[in-house]
């Protein structure tokens, strides 16, 4: 199996691919609704996205040298400071577009191999839903509310005490030789890119460092190199894989172990982790089975109580990767509500600087058809030219993300809110009184609109069928079927609640 990965590899890194690989990443990071160039973000080398991009052919063709040649070596990442939706900071790594254009070729290369461990039963392949195609946190929820209408209302909420910071490099070296014997083209580089460091966002005076800087003053901060001795750098491609590879031995123990001694159901999202029960009184039993199994991983459980919780449904709504649930619903939890509502407010506060022209009935027209729909529908979907069906797993937006959400009156308030600070944006800067008659004239798309059009997408006939979702019928784990049922009776309930109301109204 090695050496046919390396064959593999020989294969994916030669420098068409390396140049499509780049190609795809500069796709990936173009905003559709803004002219300009892709966001492409500089690393710690100084070499820009317009230098790169002008000698591409010619990197590539010395990437690829370096690669195969088994010499290749990842430059230190520029660490930055982001705040999390749960309060506090996370560290992520930048890497040079080279080293990403790496990162992107290797995953590409070696992500069937590292499936079929997780694949290795239907149970299994359910439980982890990060970083993996056809896996998502919406995928995650629909199996969570499904568990939840089976009588599983018992949770253990957890989370692991910075796990992509501290996760032994011995454990994970031992992983990846066990995976790809030892002297493995394969094994080197998720070596090197484990072991590789990074320079601080800050100097020692506590300034930030802007990107930038590190074009003219890279030399200046070799002295302040970080050593990477454990964890993995966040926010590329293969430490995601990474995270899953290390826990896929605390999966299977739950799968395989845990769940003979207590009836559960069990969904892991990256390093956060639920635990379903029928019986309230197990929790703290499994808890501490759990924690002791993470401490031979040489790892940890919050013991914060806002960090790992014990959630009795019925009384209290469990929240988890960006939903929040009932014993009845999924609904968008409010901090995403909110942080929804604050792009909004930053949408319409840009609006006086469209150059639009001074008609105020004409400047709302454009902006409800140019920046709220745009915002509401994403990307659109993709067509396929044989059959007419949409392309892809989820439309990339706001609502396509959040359409496993089964509380309809949700979005509903939200589409009010939208009118409502629009006609005040409007009346305040032009004096033009708005009603909600002149919205749907000027074509506004609402949240519940878009909802119920990704609920009727047809989907491509021509699509191979995903493995995740054939193969779901384990007796003994969440039936996807159920749940798509489960959502579908939700979805046409709250279809023909509309349709009465409006009879009713006539």
């Amino acid at each position: 199996m090695s050496k046919d990965l390396d064959d593999l590899l020989t294969e994916y890194f030669q420098p068409e691919k390396l140049k499509a690989a780049f190609q795809a990443y500069e796709q990936q990071k173009t905003d559709f609704f803004q002219q300009g160039e892709p966001k492409v973000q500089m690393g710690v080398d100084g070499i820009s996205y317009q230098t790169f991009k002008k000698e591409l052919d010619l990197r590539c063709q010395l990437l690829s040298n370096r690669l195969l040649k088994g010499t290749y070596q990842f430059y230190s990442f520029r660490e930055i400071e982001i705040s999390k939706p749960s309060g506090g900071k996370r560290v992520l790594s930048i890497a040079t577009i080279r080293d990403v254009i790496v990162q992107k070729v290797l995953y590409d290369a070696i992500y069937k191999e590292i499936e079929k461990d997780f694949k290795a039963t239907l149970r299994l392949d359910k439980v982890s839903c990060a970083y993996r195609k056809g896996k998502s946190a919406p995928y995650a929820a629909r199996l969570i509310h499904h568990y939840i209408k089976q009588g599983f209302v018992f949770a253990l909420d957890a989370d692991i005490v910075k796990f992509f910071d501290r996760l032994s490099h011995e454990y994970l070296f031992e992983i990846i030789e066990r995976k790809f014997c030892q002297d493995t083209l394969a094994t080197k580089l998720l070596r090197r890119f484990i072991k590789t460091g990074g320079l601080p966002h800050k100097n020692k005076g506590g300034k930030t460092y802007s990107y930038r800087f590190f074009h003219h003053h890279k030399p200046i901060l070799n002295n302040q190199r970080i050593i990477r001795t454990q964890g993995i750098p966040q926010g590329g491609v293969l430490s995601g894989m990474l995270a899953n590879l290390y826990l896929h031995e605390f999966d299977c123990w739950i799968i395989n172990d845990l769940a003979k001694r207590y009836s559960l159901r069990y969904i892991r999202y990256a390093d956060d982790f639920v635990i379903l029960l029928k019986q309230q009184k197990l929790i703290s039993l499994v808890h501490q089975e759990v924690a002791q199994k993470l401490e031979n991983l040489k790892l940890e459980l919050h013991t914060d109580e806002s960090k790992t919780k014990y959630v009795d449904i019925a009384q209290d709504s469990l929240k988890f990767v960006g939903f929040q649930f009932t014993l009845k619903d999924i609904r968008v939890r409010t901090e995403n509500i909110l942080r929804f509502q604050d792009i909004i407010f930053k949408k319409i506060e840009k609006e006086p600087s469209y150059k639009t022209g001074n008609n105020p009935e004409y400047r709302f027209n454009f902006f409800i058809k140019n920046v709220i729909n745009q915002k509401v529908t994403g990307r659109g979907d993709k067509k396929c030219v044989v059959c007419g069906g949409v392309v892809g797993e989820r439309v990339k937006s706001w609502m396509g993300f959040f359409m496993v959400i089964t509380d309809i009156q949700q979005i509903r308030e939200l589409d009010k809110w939208i009118r409502k600070e629009v006609s005040k944006h409007f009346y305040k800067k032009y004096q033009l009184r708005l009603k909600k008659s002149d919205f749907k004239n000027a074509g506004l798309i609402t949240l519940e609109q878009e909802y119920y059009r990704l609920h009727k997408r047809k989907r491509c006939l021509c699509e191979k069928s995903n493995c995740s979702s054939s193969q779901m019928n384990d007796s003994n784990a969440i039936e996807h079927t159920g749940a798509s049922q489960t959502l579908s009776w939700n979805f046409m309930g709250n279809f023909l609640k509309i349709i009465f109301r409006k009879l009713f109204a006539l």
